[in-house]
């Protein structure tokens, strides 16, 4: 590695910097009051927002660990899609109903570690407000090119003068591993808006932006096909899936960016309620259906507990308000 690339570190109880998209301390961890009847929790269907639109990885999610948890939670449970506002709309939703175990939400980390960085929101949704249940995925991004531009590494991206860069929506995990990775590049860069990744990868195939920073489901099939060419990727590891391309931080560049999700509760559910979602949501992860889901669907299990969720958010949350305030990254500009 070239000594005299710029990098980034962080010390946290995590270790090197993870730029993951996992808010701050206080947060409800199944610590929920007592409440009445929660021994005979569920006594109905049980409902699970993805907060959404179907199709994307979310919603494919939030429906893989509904038919998982059906068994051992006795009951059915029933996928409701509410998006907008970078999942914001549906998980709001959830965590304002009432706190009885019957309303469920897939979180997703970006919207509290990342989305208050680029969207100024008063009355954004921050960690306290809710309670874990149980981590459950998480995801790689990828960098990618069109294979007709000719480049062939991250070296060849960063010759460019200006690098337009395609993003999903403002608040997302490949919004700031880019915006970072071409500050730490020392490079000029410009931020290219879309409704969504497959609107981000469909703008990239066309030649109307220089790169993307998605999902590996989201671009694994034109990568396979030869359309488009990976050049790095933002885990901290090397990915399964793609283990000759290198990651950032081989690259020279110490970022790594990950899309995790964790099932979540309205803050005051009852502690006997949460225990029995979180008993639920460890067998359904451990099931051989949704270990198959995962595996098929390039996604990761988030393995731990309730608490690792939060002390990740406080983690990351603190990092990535430090890069955004250094670099002059979103709404700190």
């Amino acid at each position: 590695m070239n000594s005299l690339k710029p990098t980034l570190t962080a010390i946290t109880g995590l270790g090197i910097l993870s730029l993951v998209l996992t808010g701050c301390g206080g947060v409800q961890t199944g610590t929920g009051g007592a409440g009445a009847g929660g021994e005979n929790f569920p006594t109905k269907s049980v409902n699970l927002t993805a907060p959404s639109s179907a199709g994307g990885s979310t919603d494919l999610i939030s429906r893989a660990l509904a038919a998982s948890i059906e068994e051992p939670l006795g009951k059915s449970v029933v996928v409701e899609n509410k998006p907008g506002a970078n999942t914001a709309v549906g998980t709001k939703e959830v965590l304002n109903a009432k706190a009885d175990g019957y309303s469920t939400v897939l979180a997703a980390e970006s919207l509290f570690a990342i989305t208050p960085l680029f969207v100024e929101d008063p009355d954004a949704l921050k960690m306290d407000d809710m309670t874990v249940v149980a981590p459950v995925s998480e995801e790689e991004y990828v960098l990618v090119v069109n294979k007709d531009a000719g480049l062939t590494s991250l070296a060849d991206l960063l010759a460019k003068d200006n690098i337009k860069y395609a993003t999903s929506g403002a608040g997302t995990g490949g919004q700031l591993g880019q915006a970072a990775l071409f500050a730490l590049a020392g490079k000029k860069s410009t931020d290219v808006p879309f409704d969504g990744g497959s609107a981000a990868v469909t703008a990239l195939l066309g030649n109307h932006v220089d790169a993307v920073a998605t999902q590996l489901a989201e671009v694994k099939p034109q990568i396979d096909a030869g359309k488009l060419v990976p050049l790095v990727v933002f885990s901290p590891e090397r990915s399964d899936y793609f283990p000759d391309v290198p990651t950032a931080k081989e690259s020279g560049y110490k970022i790594s960016v990950v899309q995790r999700r964790w099932l979540a509760v309205p803050k005051e559910t009852p502690q006997d309620v949460v225990t029995k979602l979180t008993e639920s949501a460890e067998t359904a992860k451990d099931s051989a259906k949704f270990q198959e889901f995962l595996k098929t669907s390039l996604i990761g299990e988030w393995e731990g507990k309730p608490a690792d969720v939060n002390t990740t958010v406080d983690a990351d949350t603190k990092t990535f308000s430090d890069l955004a305030k250094k670099f002059g990254i979103g709404a700190t500009k």
